[in-house]
């Protein structure tokens, strides 16, 4: 599956607000639920299995980037969305450094298979010489967006 069919350009979150890892979190997860809109989708459930799955080992894997994700009950596929932090969000992530690029992936248990691979294809794209520096840089949901539309025809099938 390709990072475009996943995260939306609606569901692109230019600048992150909170500034802690629930509060960014909720942003996002709403953010997704609003361009989505899948059916029994509730953010609190969602915010509940980010948080849950957290608890085994942060997701902010370093240089700045988390790729949260979470198998949650009742969806119908997998989805996805993207957030930046110009301030950085407290995380916990496992440099201790804060986050600015952060990735959510959700999909229903049965979907085992299609999320380890969308979290491969992710982790494959933002090891792409300078993507992470684009990404920050990038101007809007647009741009975001476009760089995420390169990261899917560099990276390939």
């Amino acid at each position: 599956m390709k990072l475009t069919e996943l995260v939306t350009r609606e569901s692109v979150v230019e600048d992150i607000q909170s500034t802690d890892k629930k509060g960014a979190l909720r942003e996002v997860a709403e953010a997704l639920r609003a361009a989505r809109k899948p059916t029994a989708f509730k953010a609190a459930d969602v915010l509940e299995a980010l948080l849950k799955r957290e608890k085994m080992g942060t997701t902010g894997m370093g240089g700045g980037v988390a790729l949260p994700h979470a198998k949650v009950e009742g969806l119908s596929g997998l989805y996805g969305a993207f957030g930046r932090s110009k301030a950085g969000v407290e995380y916990g992530a496992v440099d201790g450094e804060r986050v600015h690029v952060m990735f959510m992936i959700l999909s229903p248990p049965s979907e085992a298979n299609a999320h380890l691979a969308a979290l491969k294809r992710l982790s494959a794209g933002i090891r792409l010489p300078n993507m992470l520096k684009f990404l920050r840089a990038a101007k809007g949901a647009k741009e975001i967006w476009d760089l995420l539309r390169e990261m899917d025809e560099t990276v390939g099938a």
